[in-house]
């Protein structure tokens, strides 16, 4: 019966029946309990919207502050680019953002090797604008109340790019800094200003704010656009109520500009990155060490946001909106994944946990997913690495033969046979990381410095 509602639902956005909608959420809010308490995270708050539908807003557990509930406000950190795509997008429609056009027509006093940067670089960390938080001077305009994107635009513009523009994506947050500056002064009105009325508005959602400013204690905003929105449960399905309603932007433009290739580079787009999910593709961000997770399909109509306050969460957001995402968009029942089983496990020997992964691994009728389990396994495994390396060289071991061309788990393993002292196992996990990776200066670096003279 869930299945066949599940399925209909991802055929199309429809009004659910309240049964139907009720179905739904009892399944979805079972999955995601289980999953928190396996996890060790003592608060969560969701939302979940489908089409004309809000699935889930509320709140799991408590946050530090008291029992989550669907207002209970929380961080989205770097999540907030998401925010700032959808407002980007209404900005675009309306005409008041070009895109392409340079940052020399747009800064007459940019840097020379600004001048033919396309304004679009700044959102998708291609830009090769130096990194401005690991300047020294950095710590001072953040604390300073009367300081902006000026300010950090002044420091930025005299270092040297750090690469070729497209050359690479590196994230950062200095292209977001230039970017919200030249928003701002052509025009007039401060980028939360923006956000009011381009997005937060139109969905009626009062209580997703630039959360530096809400207090006043931060007279004038910097950086908005890549960090610092509060939200609530209820306030994002509102947000996603809107964008399915066409009234942020028309949801086919807005569909089309966010995961346009053309603006794309190594799955990140104007302020989102691109994943897809049961053979759609969806947009979103992470932030604040996973604290927080906002994912949309604008096709579909299907939106998930997941936050907690715990720093020490294991990524519950990530997976959780993994989890509800894959169950709405493709008709199957909701999958808690496989970290709630390991995480769960009385028995936390790395044998033990090799074992319980391969058995659901193999397991054609699995009941769990498991989108990220390598970054799951490698976090298990460097858990593990200072006091008991051989735990840790077990499940890094399980790693490479999930994900043998995965660079990133040999280097790890590398890591664990140089604690143990095997010199020569390690440098032969380097040379696969490398061979895998050629182009890598860090796996060139380790393969030259372990290579006996």
């Amino acid at each position: 019966m869930f299945s066949t509602i599940l399925t209909s639902l991802a055929l199309a956005s429809t009004t659910l029946s309240q049964s139907d909608a009720s179905d739904i959420s009892d399944a979805l809010r079972t999955e995601i309990e289980t999953m928190r308490a396996a996890y060790g995270v003592s608060g969560l708050a969701v939302s979940v919207v489908s089409g004309d539908d809000v699935i889930l807003s509320e709140g799991f557990g408590s946050f530090e502050n008291g029992p989550v509930a669907a207002q209970s406000q929380c961080g989205l950190y770097s999540a907030t680019k998401a925010l700032t795509a959808f407002t980007l997008a209404s900005l675009i429609e309306d005409g008041d953002v070009n895109l392409n056009a340079r940052v020399g027509e747009l800064l007459t006093d940019s840097p020379e090797g600004w001048r033919d940067i396309p304004l679009w670089r700044l959102y998708n960390h291609t830009s090769g604008l130096a990194m401005i938080v690991t300047q020294e001077a950095f710590s001072g305009i953040a604390e300073d109340p009367e300081a902006g994107n000026t300010a950090i635009y002044e420091i930025v513009r005299e270092l040297p790019l750090d690469f070729e523009p497209g050359a690479h994506s590196r994230y950062q947050q200095s292209g977001y800094a230039v970017s919200e500056m030249i928003a701002e002064a052509r025009l007039g009105q401060p980028w939360p200003a923006l956000v009011e009325q381009h997005l937060t508005g139109p969905a009626q959602s009062n209580d997703t704010v630039y959360g530096q400013i809400t207090d006043g204690s931060k007279s004038v905003p910097m950086i908005s656009s890549a960090g610092g929105y509060v939200t609530t449960a209820s306030d994002m399905a509102r947000i996603f109520e809107a964008l399915n309603a066409g009234l942020i932007a028309n949801r086919d433009f807005l569909a089309d500009l966010l995961t346009d290739p053309a603006y794309m580079q190594d799955n990140y787009g104007l302020g989102v990155i691109l994943e897809d999910v049961a053979g759609e593709t969806t947009i979103g961000h992470r932030g604040g060490g996973a604290r927080a997770n906002l994912r949309y399909a604008p096709q579909a109509g299907v939106g998930v946001m997941a936050c907690t306050d715990q720093v020490g969460n294991r990524e519950l957001t990530i997976h959780v909106g993994e989890m509800v995402m894959r169950a709405l968009l493709s008709g199957e029942a909701p999958r808690p994944h496989i970290a709630s089983l390991l995480y769960g496990s009385e028995d936390a020997s790395a044998q033990t946990l090799v074992t319980l992964f391969e058995r659901e691994w193999n397991n054609s009728d699995t009941r769990y997913g498991f989108e990220g389990s390598e970054a799951v396994l490698n976090a298990l495994g460097y858990d593990r690495l200072e006091e008991a390396p051989a735990e840790a060289q077990t499940l890094f071991a399980l790693n490479t033969r999930l994900y043998p061309d995965s660079a990133n788990v040999w280097d790890s393993l590398a890591d664990a046979q140089l604690a143990l002292g095997e010199g020569a196992a390690a440098l032969h996990s380097m040379r696969r990381a490398l061979d895998l990776q050629p182009g890598n200066p860090y796996f060139q670096r380790r393969v030259v410095e372990h290579t006996p003279n």
